[in-house]
This record gives C-alpha cells, structure tokens and sequence, in this order.
C-alpha cells in the first residue's frame, strides 16, 4: 500500500499542478509573483522539493534509494504523513482558487481566512512540509534527507517573506488574523 501511495500522490501533485497551471492560462491568469527570497534560494527550494519526493516515489515505484533499512511500521507512517500532506496542500490550493501564485501577487487580493485557512495561516507549506517528511522517511536515504533539508529552509524563509509583506498589504486584518491563527498548526 505505501508503495501506492508514494508514486500515487506524487504523479497526483504533478497532475494537480500541471491543471491548475493550464486552467489559469486557458483564462488569462498570472501565475507568477515576485519572488519572496532571492533567486538561488527559490530555485534551490522547489527543485529540492521536487527531487525530494521523486526520490521517495522512485523508492515506491521499485528503484531502491535507500541507504539504510526502513522497519516497516515507519514506512507506513510515512505514507500517512505524504498522504495527508498532500490533502492538506490540495485544500490549500482548493481555497485560494484562481490567488494561487507562485510568489507574491501584484495585483490587489484579498485576505484568505476561511476554509483550511481559518486553522492555519500557511496550510499549503504546511502540506508541503509533511509530503517532505514522509518522503524523507520512507526514502532511508541522505540525498533525500539533504534535499528535504533544503526544500523546508528555503520555503520557510518564503513564509517569513510572504508574512512581512501580508502584514504590510493587510495591516490591522493581517494582525487580528495572526493573533488567532498560528502561523503552521
């Protein structure tokens, strides 16, 4: 079953994002903002992430990555935290619908507080974050260990980014909304 749910979820997260890509050009829609951190770093961040969890669907499609022996009961905890991180980040993008940007928007948008977001400011990374730590566990390997390494400081550093310019655009209704909902969980 975990083997399923890494090659599932993650051909399940490219296919989700290649749709909502081509969904927002079929319309006309930007998907691009300003960087919130420099370049390398963001480079840095998505492609780990990315490789980070190819690794753990390589490791569930049978090409064996790892470099230490995986007990069982871990591999499945790590499948649950892939898996619900992906529901967690499918969410996410679920309500913020056609705000969803990679980056910080230019336009003028609106402050996101229902849904997934009334319980987390940041559900999307925080989705992000346990796809990595289930990737990074059930891959038993130190490459991918490094490059969910990468991929968690680099989108934290965007967090902090993107909070200094949410308080700047949103004010007191950022303020209010911080104070009642934590930043991850």
């Amino acid at each position: 079953m975990e083997r399923i749910v890494f090659v599932g979820v993650f051909v399940g997260f490219l296919a989700m994002n290649f749709r909502q890509e081509a969904g927002f050009r079929r319309r006309g829609l930007e998907t691009d903002g300003a960087r919130p951190v420099g370049p390398l770093l963001f480079k840095a961040g998505k492609l780990s992430l990315l490789f980070c969890w190819l690794g753990a669907a390589l490791q569930g499609a049978g090409v064996d990555v790892r470099m230490v022996a995986v007990p069982r009961a871990l591999e499945t905890a790590a499948a649950g935290f892939f898996l619900i991180g992906f529901t967690v980040l499918a969410a996410a993008y679920r309500d913020l619908g056609d705000a969803n940007k990679t980056g910080l928007p230019a336009e003028k948008t609106m402050l996101r507080t229902g849904g997934i977001y009334a319980y987390s400011r940041n559900p999307l990374y925080l989705g992000l974050y346990f796809m990595t730590l289930g990737a990074v566990l059930y891959a038993g390997c130190a490459v991918v260990l490094a490059l969910g390494c990468v991929a968690v400081f680099s989108h934290h550093r965007s967090v902090l980014a993107e909070e200094k310019f949410l308080a700047e655009r949103f004010g007191a209704e950022y303020d209010d909304y911080r104070r009642r909902v934590r930043r991850y969980i």
